[in-house]
């Protein structure tokens, strides 16, 4: 009798993280968000799609600017699934990258961003923008 309880103990245990790591497809952050209220050179909008296909899962990103007279488009970008469930994508510029890593709260999508000036001529900087979804 213990043997067969230890054996079904183990066959739990050993499913566990495989049912903990499955994602279904669009992800939570699927869709288009955009910041209404943007200052020049913040996040205005970003768009993710994602899919899945043979137990992968596949995200892309487009992330844009405001600027003047119309935004910036950073152009479509592969993004990463981090272990933690966030998504993560590097968008390099001519003179700048951006680092963005993306959560969806219901209607929200937290867009937290790491500013690089390419030359290092200036320091780093961080912000954080709660996005709605359009």
């Amino acid at each position: 009798m213990r043997l067969i309880l230890l054996a079904a103990g183990l066959l739990l245990l050993s499913a566990a993280p495989s049912l903990a790591q499955r994602v279904y497809c669009p992800l939570p952050e699927d869709g288009v968000w955009v910041n209404a209220n943007a200052k020049p050179k913040e996040i205005s909008r970003v768009e993710v799609e994602s899919r899945c296909e043979n137990e992968a899962v596949h995200v892309r990103v487009r992330a844009f600017t405001s600027c003047i007279p119309r935004d910036c488009k950073w152009g479509w970008t592969k993004g990463e699934m981090r272990s933690d469930g966030a998504i993560q994508v590097l968008l390099i510029g001519f003179l700048s990258s951006k680092q963005l890593t993306l959560r969806a709260f219901g209607e929200l999508l937290d867009v937290h961003v790491i500013n690089v000036v390419n030359d290092l001529s200036e320091p780093r900087t961080e912000t954080t923008y709660n996005l709605q979804r359009e």
